[in-house]
């Protein structure tokens, strides 16, 4: 049964979405015991005597993407709030070695100085990256759940201890905040999966990083915003001291006095939890001890020698290595550069290294904790799903890698255990940034065809393909007859000027416009493009949305299906929350299907959070037959210099139907295509068994 009163303990981003997810279906109270909201969503009001302006710096949470951000974009969406592109790029400087280059800067941050190129050993260690990177994606792919740390990974790579110091290390404690001593004892593939999970283990293919226009405090204050709107209460500076389970609740202790409630999320950090719990049990004190933080005090500052002495290594974000150990990470960020501030001044934000930051530069001193991350720890995180009760539920970045996202997805998944869901909601046309991205994704793909009547016959094979957004198809110049190029003479009616004007018109037919309110919508087709005079798509999908940044389910999908005659036809599919509809079969594909019976599609868009796609067809047939295709494709770094894949898809599909005739399965006669009347989809095709 759902709790109708909820309290949340904690409003950090865990807290919050917890509380405003659960406030749209319980009445909710939120505790927290700081005089403000938000945990590391902290935002600092700076007036700056350069530009005689207010500006808004954040020194906790900074940025997100719209790859791997789903539930916080989904919440940023629905409150309306607004963001706008960072710049993301790394420096390390090394004060033993005299060593400071940048990442993501181009040649001038891989060169700030012309010694960088006659240094054999750094020249090493740049050549080395792209091979840490293809070891790191095969230890995933051998072996996903390995138990060796970093320190053991690198040795047995043979990786030099140059490389170890000057890329791997300041890499691990920049991104972690940990101090590089202990960066190598991290679990190498739970490593190796985050930074995969973030376009990281490439040297292309990094997602685009933003940050919330006017400061994290804008989503703070929406959400607290929304979540009295429904009714719920927020109570700041009302500290927890104790929380017990009892037969018929949970009662919440506070200064002020004791309330019952229905369940209880307890949105800390795993210490702090285990301390409010009146009286844990073995297991939630076992895991929660250990999963251990570590304190970092950051500075905001306007001190620029924290940054490399060379100016062109100068970065977003800044690892510092001092000559002596001092047992803690030392890293600034360059909020001017990460938050696009309108200022010639840099604003800093200095973790570990408050004793080098000259006082009269600073602005603000905050104290924070970030998850460590041991083999134990990763051990006890798996367990995390033990410590919850029926009505006593965790929520923390520490259910993930730590960061705003997996405090995000822990606080919906804490309030989901309760019973609650998340309702649908209206999107605020203000909510711009969590619009899908526009640049052309390659795909590889496993493409699988399995026939089960009148006889078994099952084949798969690997290709590649793309995503394109249709009004922003990719630039191919005089390579275009080689790399591919997307035209609309092989989609649909083929006698559009434009690709999309072929969609608008075929969505005009059914009776949906688009272009719409004031928008323009997106249209996301998955194809392959035409190369070397050819192109072949057995199924072609155009996900459509009329909302300019692609938010939702789509407002309609399309299934465009060719065969091997030259014959086109394109579906229109009314799709459930799934992506899962039906359509009577208008189109003779196969020699060994005529045109009767009834396809069952499962198409939804890709994944916003990992981009992957599937694509799942269906035939049934009045004689029983029964048919499966499927195509699953995952984005890749760097596409295929030739686009041979049309050309080498149209020619196995020839030779698996040689193969079925040969096996005597019988030809079916082939009749004229006649394009049908365009009308909508009947409802009773939606789903087909």
């Amino acid at each position: 049964m759902s709790p109708r009163r909820l309290a949340v303990v904690g409003s950090g981003v865990a807290g919050m979405t917890a509380a405003y997810v659960a406030s749209r279906t319980a009445e909710v109270t939120l505790y927290e015991a700081d005089d403000r909201l938000g945990g590391h969503a902290d935002t600092h009001l700076v007036d700056d005597p350069a530009t005689s302006s207010t500006l808004a710096i954040d020194t906790g949470f900074i940025v997100h993407n719209r790859h791997t951000y789903p539930v916080l974009l989904r919440l940023f969406a629905e409150l309306g709030v607004a963001t706008q592109e960072s710049e993301m790029s790394m420096s390390t400087s090394d004060e033993g070695s005299g060593l400071e280059w940048a990442g993501a800067l181009g040649a001038s941050g891989l060169f700030p100085t012309g010694a960088h190129l006659r240094d054999r050993a750094y020249l090493r260690m740049l050549a080395e990256i792209p091979r840490f990177h293809r070891r790191a994606r095969r230890l995933l792919d051998r072996d996903p759940a390995s138990p060796m740390t970093l320190a053991a990974f690198l040795d047995e790579g043979g990786f030099s201890a140059y490389f170890r110091r000057h890329f791997a290390e300041p890499l691990v404690a920049a991104v972690w905040s940990c101090d590089p001593a202990v960066a190598t004892d991290y679990p190498a593939a739970y490593l190796f999966t985050f930074l995969r999970h973030h376009g990281m283990l490439g040297i292309f293919g990094s997602p685009t990083w933003r940050t919330v226009s006017g400061g994290s405090r804008s989503y703070v204050r929406a959400a607290a915003d929304a979540i009295r709107a429904e009714g719920g209460t927020v109570r700041t500076g009302a500290a927890v001291l104790a929380i017990s389970e009892t037969a018929s609740g949970v009662l919440v202790r506070t200064a002020s006095g004791e309330e019952q409630y229905d369940a209880v999320v307890i949105a800390a950090h795993p210490d702090q939890a285990l301390r409010l719990l009146e009286a844990p049990s073995a297991v939630q004190r076992e895991v929660l001890a250990a999963l251990p933080y570590t304190a970092n005090t950051a500075l905001l500052h306007t001190d620029t020698t924290l940054l490399p002495s060379a100016r062109k290594a100068w970065a977003s974000w800044n690892f510092r290595r001092p000559a002596a150990d001092t047992g803690q990470v030392q890293v600034t960020y360059d909020l001017t550069r990460l938050q696009r501030l309108a200022t010639p001044t840099h604003y800093l934000v200095t973790l570990g290294g408050e004793h080098l930051v000259d006082p009269t530069t600073v602005i603000a001193r905050r104290d924070y904790a970030h998850p460590l991350y041991t083999p134990s720890s990763v051990a006890a995180r798996d367990r995390l799903p033990e410590i919850d009760t029926e009505r006593i539920v965790f929520a923390g970045a520490y259910h993930g890698w730590g960061f705003h996202e997996d405090g995000a997805r822990s606080g919906l998944a804490a309030v989901e255990r309760l019973g609650l869901r998340w309702p649908p909601a209206v999107v605020r046309e203000t909510a711009v940034d969590v619009a899908r991205p526009r640049a052309a994704t390659p795909y590889s793909t496993t493409i699988t065809h399995t026939r089960r009547v009148p006889m078994h016959r099952s084949f798969r094979h690997r290709s590649h393909t793309w995503l394109v957004d249709v009004d922003h198809l990719p630039e191919r110049g005089r390579l275009g007859w080689l790399r591919g190029r997307f035209e609309p003479r092989d989609h649909f009616e083929g006698d559009a000027p434009t690709l999309r004007d072929a969609v608008d018109g075929y969505l005009s037919e059914h009776g949906i416009d688009l272009r719409r309110s004031g928008q323009s919508g997106r249209v996301l087709m998955a194809a392959h493009p035409r190369a070397l005079g050819h192109t072949f798509n057995p199924i072609s999908v155009f996900w459509c949305w009329s909302d300019d940044d692609a938010i939702g389910a789509p407002t309609a999908t399309i299934v465009e299906v060719h065969n091997t005659y030259g014959d086109r036809h394109a579906y229109l599919v009314r799709t459930d929350a799934r992506g899962a509809g039906g359509v009577a079969k208008e189109l003779y594909v196969s020699p060994f299907h005529a045109t009767d019976g009834s396809y069952r599609v499962v198409a939804p868009p890709p994944d916003l959070e990992t981009g992957r796609f599937s694509v799942l067809v269906e035939l049934f047939t009045g004689d029983g037959a029964r048919f499966t295709a499927s195509v699953v494709g995952t984005p890749i770094e760097r596409p295929p210099i030739v686009a041979l894949s049309a050309l080498r898809g149209a020619v196995l599909i020839r030779l698996h139907g040689i193969a079925l005739w040969l096996r005597g399965l019988p030809v079916q006669p082939r009749p004229a295509y006649v394009k049908p009347t365009a009308h909508p989809i009947p409802a009773d095709l939606e789903e087909v068994r």
